[in-house]
C-alpha cells in the first residue's frame, strides 16, 4: 500500500502490488522511498541492500543582474546531460545500426527511463532486438578502448542504461547465458580502462550506469574481481561524489550476494582474500563509514560478510570457517545495537545476516532481537479504545495520548461514513492494531529489517494479519513526520489507520484477496484518502479541474500507474461514488463484505468501465466539486527539532590538510563541508566561486572557511544566497599570503558562496569549509525575539528561561494565538510559583504580556499553566540594548 504526501513533489511512486514489491529487478529512476508498503502476514522477507540516501541539492541561485562567474551544475541523477528536449513516443522504435546509436546518444536517459515496464509495446518502443543488443555491446567495447574519463561520458552512460532496461524487460526475457556474457564483458571493459577510478562527477555517471545493470542482468557472480578492486581503492574522497557513492552499492551487495548463491563462484571466491578485503575496508575506513550518511556501506558489507555462510556445506568452507567466525564475533563483542553506539549499523547488519542464515545458536544471539526491541521501543501505551496499542522509540506521554485520540476521532468518522455499525466482516480476528513508531526515517531503516523482518525501502509498512487466524497481529510500522516538527505527527498515520479499518469492517479476506480480483485499487486507496481527509483535499480538487481522466479509467487503476492517479484521482472517484452514486457505492460494499469480488467485477465495475456508465456525470462533477471543512489540528503536542550532528554530514578533512599533495587542482564547481579542495587560478576570470549547500536542521553552527598552503597570495570571500556579487561580498580575508580564514556564525539553510581571488596569482592552495558546532541552547531556553510553540493539557505547566545581558532594556514576554486558556507567571532570578512571581497579567485567553523596563542582567523564569488546557499558542521573549 503506497501513499506519498504531496509536500514531497520529487517523490515518484515506483512499487505496486505485493507481488510486484517482491520483484528483484531494478527499475530506472531511483526514488526516496517514502511510500507505505502493504504486505500480507505470510509475505516472505528477503533482505536487500541499503542505499545512499543523499541527493543533489537545489540549483544555486544565479544573480541575473550581473554576468555570472560560475554556475555550478547539478549532478544529473539519471547520468545524462541536462536537456530541454522532450522524449518522442517512438524514440527508438524500428531503428537499427548507427541510427539507433544516434537515438541513444541524442535522447539518452530521459527516453530510456520510459522503458522500465513490461508492456507488450515496449518491445518495439525500446528497440529490443538481438541486432540492437549486439550493436550496443560492440559500441561500448569500441568506445571504452579510447575513453579518457570525460569525452562521450554521457553517451557511454546511456548505452549502459539501455542495457539495464533491456535486461529488465518482461521478467528478464532477454537474459540468457549469451547476453550475460556480453554484458559482463562490457562492464569488464570499463573496469580495464585506465580511467576507471577517476574522481570526477562526469565519469562517475558512467560507472553508476555500468554497475546498475548487474542486478537485472544477473551477472554479479562474474564480477567479484571488480568488487575486490574497488574495496582496495574506494575511500571518503570517492564517497562525496554522489554517483560514485551510488555506483559501489551493486558491487558491495549484489556482486557478493550473487556469488554467495552460486556454487562455482563460492568455490573460487569465498576465501581468506575476500574476508580480508571486506574487513580491511571496514576497519581502515571506519572513521567515515560510521557516519549516518555513509553507514549503508557498513550494512551491505557486514551483511555480506556473514552471508559467506551460504556455503557452509561446501568443501571449501572449512578453510575459512575459523577466520569468519572470529571476524563475526569481533563485531558482536566490540560494537553495540543502540543509537549511542556509533557502529550500530555494522552490528545490526551482522545480527540480521546471522538470523537470516540461521546461525543464531552458533553466536548465542537467538534472543538478542527481543532484547533490542525492549531497549529501543520502550515508550508503550494501550489506547483507551482497547484495540490500539503503540510501541514507540521516542514519544512522550502527550504524543502517545494525542495519537490515541486522533485515531479515535477518525475511527468514529469511518464507521459513520460507511455505516458499519461497528460489525466486522466474518471471519476477521484482526481485532487490534499494533503501531510501531520510530523516531525518524533513519531509525526505521536502521531497525526495521533486523528487528521485524520487514523491508525498509519504503515510508513504513502495514503488515496485515491473516483475518481468519486468531492471534495473527496486524501491525503498522511507521516513523515520526520530522518535517512537521516542532509540532508532532506520524507519517501517513490516519491514511494507514483507515486501511486497517477498511480491511476489518469492509473487505473480507486479506489484501491479496481483494487486490488480485482487480479494479479495486481505486477504492482501496481512495477510501483511505476520503475518510482521512474528508472534503479537505486541495490537491485533488486541483486535479479535478484539469479533467485529465475519465471515471472508467480510474476504476481500472493498478499500483504503478503513478501517485496522482492512485491517490488524488482515487479520492475523487470514491468521493463521487459516495456523494453522487450512493446506492451503487453501498451495493459494492455489500459485495466486498461478503468477499464476492468476482461478482463485484462482473455485476458492477466491469459494466461501469465497458459502458462508461458514469463518465459524463463524473466529468461534470469534477468542475463543481470543491474542498471545504479544512482546519488545523491545534491539539498536536510539541515535538522538538533535533539538531543535526554536523560530523554526520561533513567529511573528515580538518584545517591544515594539504589537498594538493594528494590530488590535482579540482574541476568541481561546488564545495562540500569537510572535503578539502586543491584550487588553482582560473585564467578566464579573476574570481572563481565554490558554492556550498547547507542543509536544514543545523542549530547554532558556524561555518569556517580556510585557505592554506601553496605559493602566491590568494584572497578569500564569502556571501550568503547571492553569487557573483560584484565585489560586494559580506565577508573577506585578504592577508599577505595564502593563509586566510573566514568564520560565519549561526549559518542558515541554503547556498553559501565561497570565492577565491586569483588576481595576485597562487599555486597549490587548499580550500576547506567546515561546520563547527557551537553550544546549543536548551529547548526551554528562549532566545531574543524567537517565538516557540507551546501546548499544555490537563492542568499541566511549562517552565522556560531567558538569559538577558546587563544592558538589556524593554524586556518583554508575551503569548498569543491558539485555543484554550493559559496563565503566565514571570520571575527574575528563580522559578515562580502561583503565589510567588514578579509579573502575572491576569488576562482571560492566551494573549498575555509581561514587561520590564530594565534589568541588572541575569535569568528570567517564565511559567505557563493550563487552565485546564491550551494549544497552538506561541511564547516570545525579547529585549533591546
Amino acid at each position: 500500500m503506497y501513499k506519498t504526501i504531496k509536500i514531497t513533489p520529487l517523490v515518484v511512486a515506483l512499487s505496486c502490488t505485493w507481488a510486484w514489491a517482491q520483484d528483484d529487478r531494478d527499475i530506472g529512476t531511483l526514488d526516496h522511498a517514502t511510500d507505505i508498503a502493504h504486505i500480507s502476514a505470510d509475505a516472505e522477507y528477503t533482505p536487500d541492500a541499503m542505499f545512499n540516501d543523499k541527493s543533489p541539492s537545489d540549483k544555486p541561485t544565479i544573480n541575473l543582474a550581473q554576468p555570472k562567474l560560475s554556475e555550478p551544475q547539478l549532478m544529473i541523477m539519471s547520468g545524462q546531460a541536462a536537456t530541454t528536449q522532450t522524449c518522442p513516443t517512438e524514440a527508438f522504435s524500428h531503428l537499427s545500426g548507427s541510427v539507433f546509436l544516434d537515438a541513444i546518444k541524442n535522447y539518452g536517459h530521459e527516453c530510456i527511463d520510459t522503458l522500465f515496464n513490461d508492456k507488450p509495446e515496449t518491445l518495439t518502443l525500446g528497440g529490443y532486438t538481438d541486432a540492437n543488443f549486439n550493436t550496443v555491446i560492440t559500441e561500448l567495447k569500441s568506445q571504452l578502448r579510447s575513453y579518457d574519463g570525460q569525452t562521450n561520458a554521457a553517451y557511454l552512460s546511456s548505452l549502459f542504461y539501455w542495457l539495464k532496461a533491456y535486461a529488465y524487460y518482461d521478467n528478464r526475457r532477454f537474459v540468457n547465458p549469451t547476453t550475460k556474457q556480453a554484458m559482463t564483458q562490457a562492464v569488464n571493459a570499463l573496469y580495464a580502462n585506465s580511467h576507471f577510478f577517476d574522481k570526477t562527477a562526469t565519469h562517475a555517471q558512467v560507472v553508476r550506469s555500468a554497475t546498475g545493470i548487474i542486478k537485472n542482468a544477473q551477472i554479479g557472480q562474474f564480477l567479484v574481481p571488480i568488487a575486490l578492486g574497488v574495496l582496495a581503492r574506494f575511500d571518503e574522497s570517492y564517497e562525496h561524489i554522489n554517483d560514485w557513492a551510488r555506483s559501489v552499492t551493486p558491487l558491495f551487495w549484489q556482486v557478493l550476494n550473487d556469488c554467495a548463491r552460486d556454487e562455482t563462484c563460492r568455490a573460487q571466491q569465498h576465501n581468506m582474500a575476500l574476508i580480508d578485503a571486506i574487513t580491511g575496508f571496514i576497519y581502515n575506513n571506519l572513521n567515515w563509514l560510521r557516519k549516518s550518511a555513509n553507514d549503508y556501506h557498513l550494512f551491505n558489507l557486514g551483511y555480506q560478510l556473514v552471508n559467506l555462510y551460504k556455503g557452509k556445506n561446501d568443501s571449501h568452507f572449512a578453510a575459512i570457517e575459523g577466520r569468519l567466525s572470529a571476524e563475526i564475533s569481533k563485531v558482536l563483542t566490540t560494537y553495540g545495537p543502540l543509537k549511542t553506539d556509533k557502529e550500530r549499523t555494522l552490528y545490526l547488519a551482522v545480527l540480521e545476516s546471522i538470523n537470516y542464515n540461521r546461525q543464531c545458536d552458533a553466536y548465542s544471539v537467538c534472543n538478542k532481537r527481543a532484547e533490542i526491541i525492549e531497549q529501543v521501543l520502550n515508550n508503550r501505551v494501550e489506547c483507551p479504545s482497547g484495540n490500539l496499542f503503540i510501541w514507540a522509540q521516542d514519544m512522550d506521554d502527550a504524543q502517545l495520548a494525542w495519537t490515541c485520540n486522533s485515531l479515535k476521532t477518525h475511527d468514529e468518522h469511518f464507521h459513520q461514513l460507511l455505516r458499519t455499525n461497528h460489525i466486522p466482516v466474518t471471519p476477521d480476528d484482526n481485532d487490534s492494531l499494533k503501531m510501531v513508531i520510530f523516531n525518524d526515517k533513519k531509525e526505521w531503516v536502521t531497525y526495521g529489517g533486523v528487528l521485524f523482518n520487514v523491508s525498509t525501502s519504503n515510508g513504513g509498512t502495514y503488515r496485515e494479519g491473516d483475518p481468519a487466524k486468531a492471534g495473527d497481529q496486524a501491525t503498522f510500522y511507521a516513523y515520526e513526520h520530522v518535517s512537521e516538527r516542532p509540532i508532532f505527527d506520524i507519517w501517513n498515520l490516519r491514511h494507514e489507520y483507515v486501511h486497517y479499518l477498511e480491511g476489518r469492517y469492509i473487505s473480507k479476506g486479506d489484501f491479496r484477496d481483494s487486490n488480485d480480483a482487480g479494479r479495486t485499487v481505486w477504492f482501496g486507496e481512495g477510501i483511505a484518502e476520503y475518510s482521512s481527509l474528508k472534503t479537505c483535499n486541495a490537491n485533488a480538487i486541483e486535479e479535478a479541474r484539469k479533467g485529465t481522466y475519465s471515471l472508467s479509467t480510474i476504476f481500472s487503476n493498478e499500483y504503478g500507474v503513478g501517485q496522482t492517479r492512485i491517490y488524488d484521482w482515487g479520492y475523487l472517484a470514491t468521493r463521487y461514488m459516495y456523494e453522487q452514486q450512493n446506492e451503487a457505492f453501498f451495493n459494492m460494499l455489500a459485495l466486498f463484505k461478503a468477499g464476492e469480488y468476482q461478482r463485484y467485477r462482473t455485476e458492477l465495475v466491469d459494466k461501469w468501465v465497458s459502458q462508461k456508465l458514469f463518465d459524463t456525470s463524473f466529468a461534470s462533477w469534477l468542475q463543481q466539486v470543491d474542498y471545504s471543512g479544512c482546519s488545523t489540528d491545534t491539539t498536536r503536542p510539541p515535538s522538538p527539532i533535533e539538531p543535526v550532528n554536523v560530523d554526520d554530514i561533513q567529511g573528515s578533512d580538518n584545517v591544515g590538510v594539504d589537498a594538493c599533495a594528494v590530488q590535482p587542482p579540482t574541476t568541481d564547481t561546488r564545495s562540500q563541508a569537510g572535503h578539502a579542495l586543491c584550487v588553482a587560478p582560473d585564467p578566464t576570470r579573476r574570481v572563481k566561486e565554490y558554492p556550498l549547500y547547507v542543509p536544514d536542521g543545523l542549530k547554532n553552527v558556524s561555518l569556517q572557511i580556510t585557505l592554506r598552503h601553496g605559493s602566491g597570495n590568494a584572497e578569500l570571500y564569502y556571501e550568503y544566497g547571492r553569487p557573483d556579487n560584484g565585489w560586494q561580498y559580506t565577508h573577506e580575508s585578504k592577508g599577505p599570503n595564502n593563509s586566510e580564514t573566514i568564520t560565519v556564525d549561526n549559518i542558515q539553510k541554503g547556498w553559501h558562496y565561497i570565492a577565491v581571488d586569483s588576481d595576485n596569482g597562487f599555486q597549490n592552495t587548499t580550500l576547506l569549509a567546515r561546520y563547527i558546532q557551537q553550544p546549543i541552547v536548551g529547548d526551554n531556553e528562549l532566545q531574543n525575539g524567537v517565538s516557540v510553540p507551546v501546548n499544555v493539557a490537563d492542568h499541566g505547566q511549562l517552565m522556560y528561561t531567558m538569559t538577558v545581558p546587563a544592558d538589556a532594556k524593554d524586556i518583554t514576554f508575551s503569548t498569543t494565538g491558539g485555543t484554550g486558556e493559559l496563565d503566565m507567571h514571570v520571575k527574575f532570578g528563580s522559578e515562580p510559583s502561583k503565589k510567588d512571581y514578579h509579573c502575572r497579567p491576569w488576562i482571560v485567553g492566551n494573549r498575555e504580556t509581561c514587561h520590564f523596563a530594565s534589568t541588572a542582567g541575569g535569568v528570567y523564569y517564565i511559567m505557563l499553566s493550563a487552565v485546564p488546557m491550551f494549544s497552538g499558542a506561541t511564547l516570545t521573549g525579547s529585549y533591546t540594548h
